[in-house]
């Protein structure tokens, strides 16, 4: 009798499978992240290095979500803009709980999820069984893997084959955005009252050791908070007014990616002058070391770069309190003039009906003719997806008017920064080329 399995079939399928992921892969990352050569993802060698730090480095307090008050939380540290980690704030998640990369891999493993943009500004996507089978093998050596940043990761993306298979299912999934909630210190946000003008503010960020973000200031002044579900991440923060040029130096050949920064930038901020001071310490340079379950607290103007230690899993927004809505419309009317009015506009509805809104709406008001707050952020135009806008609308409508100044869009989508640097798709892809040949 002749058996039914044939060896050399099943090694053809699995031969074919393996192809077909290494084919997605060369084509994600030439399209993510053109300017990189294939073959110089691990140029540097960064696998070789290590990047850990010891826990006594890191000084910036903590407090614990169960036993400190929503008023505490604002008068010790929002109202002074102070950085603060938070312990509990996620243990009551479904999160904290489930995800993992079993969770995601059995439950989303054919979802698309964003890890880039590309020349056009595009958003470039990878199936989750993909990003984890790279996470896990060929990103353990890439200098700074492709990264999940994904703003619509609410949405259920299926390939058009998945679709129409599970178009007859009536079993409907749960939303990745019921597996957490907001916790307390942040449920108010003023950004809600816009509507569709809102830029997009929550993201679902999950990858690899030396992946992260580069040097930045989180756009339209908004303060963020980032948990941490699993795995480590090393922040490296800068107290707001810090001369950019001390924190965000040119790095050529290296570019600005989070662990570029690590690996050039950090060490210089460890060098101590003739008072036996290192420069980190005179800027004021904050280190942490964030763990599992922790949720840090970033206030608005403050510039931060972070790398993942190992592979993590977090969500993360930005948003705009009672507390910072000055400083937010200041720099909201600047670089985003349709946002700012819309802002402005809604915040005197809210004091007209509700009287507790009344002092907010005419310290608005009183700001109408205060001159344009200047810009202060660093610029993170990198290339790559990890400092990229997770949005997947876009104006094509915004052009750069000349060299000396900037239009700056009024869009939906985060495609601008805070220092009025234009995300659209001209002055992007004229970034990248430039990136590209400048190296």
């Amino acid at each position: 009798m002749v058996s039914s399995n044939n060896p050399s079939k099943h090694h053809k399928h699995k031969t074919s499978k393996s192809a077909k992921y290494e084919h997605k892969l060369k084509k994600i990352k030439l399209t993510a992240r053109s300017e990189i050569d294939l073959f110089d993802w691990q140029k540097w060698k960064f696998y070789k290095k290590d990047y850990w730090i010891d826990p006594y480095v890191d000084t910036v307090p903590r407090i614990d979500y169960r036993y400190v008050s929503k008023k505490e939380f604002i008068d010790r540290f929002e109202a002074k803009n102070i950085p603060v980690v938070i312990t509990h704030a996620t243990d009551e998640w479904r999160a904290h709980k489930y995800w993992s990369t079993k969770f995601f891999r059995d439950n989303y493993g054919s979802n698309l999820f964003k890890v880039g943009d590309d020349d056009h500004n595009e958003n470039v996507y990878m199936k989750m069984k993909y990003f984890l089978r790279y996470s896990h093998h060929e990103g353990l050596k890439d200098d700074s893997p492709l990264y999940i940043f994904d703003s619509g990761f609410d949405k259920n993306r299926l390939s058009k084959h998945k679709i129409k298979k599970s178009s007859g299912s009536k079993k409907k999934r749960r939303s990745l955005l019921d597996d957490y909630h907001i916790p307390r210190y942040f449920a108010e946000d003023f950004f809600k009252l816009t509507g569709n003008r809102r830029p997009p503010y929550k993201w679902l960020v999950m990858g690899g050791g030396r992946s992260g973000t580069g040097i930045h200031i989180d756009p339209l002044g908004t303060s963020a908070w980032n948990s941490l579900l699993k795995g480590h991440k090393r922040w490296c923060l800068f107290p707001p007014l810090t001369p950019k040029e001390l924190y965000n130096p040119p790095t050529k050949p290296y570019d600005k990616e989070g662990i570029s920064w690590f690996d050039q930038v950090f060490p210089k901020m460890k060098v101590k002058d003739a008072s036996g001071k290192t420069l980190g310490e005179r800027l004021g340079m904050l280190e942490v070391l964030q763990k599992p379950g922790e949720t840090i607290f970033v206030p608005g103007g403050w510039p931060h770069v972070v790398i993942n230690l190992d592979f993590t899993i977090a969500v993360t927004q930005n948003f705009c309190s009672s507390t910072n809505l000055e400083y937010v419309y200041l720099s909201t009317r600047y670089s985003r003039p349709k946002l700012g009015l819309k802002l402005y506009r809604e915040i005197q509805k809210l004091g007209q009906k509700d009287h507790k809104y009344k002092d907010l709406a005419v310290s608005l008001e009183s700001l109408k003719f205060t001159p344009r707050l200047p810009p202060s952020s660093s610029d993170s135009d990198s290339a790559s997806s990890t400092s990229s806008s997770s949005s997947s609308n876009s104006n094509g409508d915004d052009r750069t008017t000349s060299m000396k100044r900037k239009k700056v869009s009024s869009t939906e989508s985060e495609t601008d920064q805070s220092d009025g640097t234009c995300m659209c798709k001209k002055c992007k892809l004229k970034r990248k080329k430039i990136s590209r040949y400048s190296q």
